[in-house]
């Protein structure tokens, strides 16, 4: 009589879905509802947009604000922290490096620069599209990302008239 149990390991992880994909789901929906509960208010889907069904509590909707693709996820654990930075004109962070991937999303602002820095920086759209990488001086414009790799040096300033704000997410392992 055949035994019932899985013993190819891809069946054992339905769908392809491993650990570590899983954790990046998580941490990406909680990015995400941070992110759409920033202002602290509901989110309304726009008069004239057709209602699907999305599978969430009636009275709740869901809007994808960017994605930013993470090319170095942590293999061992890591917290996620989030934070927000509120540069004034002329504002300068200088470059450092972090041990481990980060990310920031500009929120507000015109003008806000990375200054030249490493290789390992990354700047997206909002559709995780690449738009600028590398060491040199890049743009980093309202409504995009700039992805670091862990060790990459990477600061940020705001030539801007008016005050910036950026949305700052690390994935830092946490300790044994």
């Amino acid at each position: 009589m055949d035994d019932p149990r899985a013993t190819d390991q891809r069946a054992l992880e339905p769908d392809g879905l491993s650990r570590r994909k899983m954790i990046l789901g998580i941490g990406v929906t909680g990015l995400a509802a941070a992110l759409v509960t920033q202002n602290g208010g509901a989110v309304y889907a726009q008069d004239g947009t057709p209602e699907a069904d999305s599978g969430l509590p009636e009275g709740m909707s869901l809007t994808s604000l960017s994605s930013v693709p993470i090319r170095d996820l942590p293999t061992e654990p890591f917290q996620i922290v989030m934070y927000r930075i509120t540069l004034e004109p002329g504002a300068v962070i200088p470059n450092s490096a972090l041990p481990y991937p980060s990310a920031a999303y500009v929120e507000a602002g015109k003008n806000v620069i990375c200054p030249p820095g490493g290789e390992g920086r990354f700047i997206t759209d909002t559709e995780g599209k690449l738009v600028d990488s590398g060491g040199d001086e890049m743009a980093f414009p309202l409504g995009t990302w700039c992805h670091t790799t862990p060790d990459a040096m990477d600061g940020v300033r705001n030539d801007g008239p008016d005050q910036a704000t950026l949305l700052g997410v690390e994935l830092v392992p946490m300790e044994s």
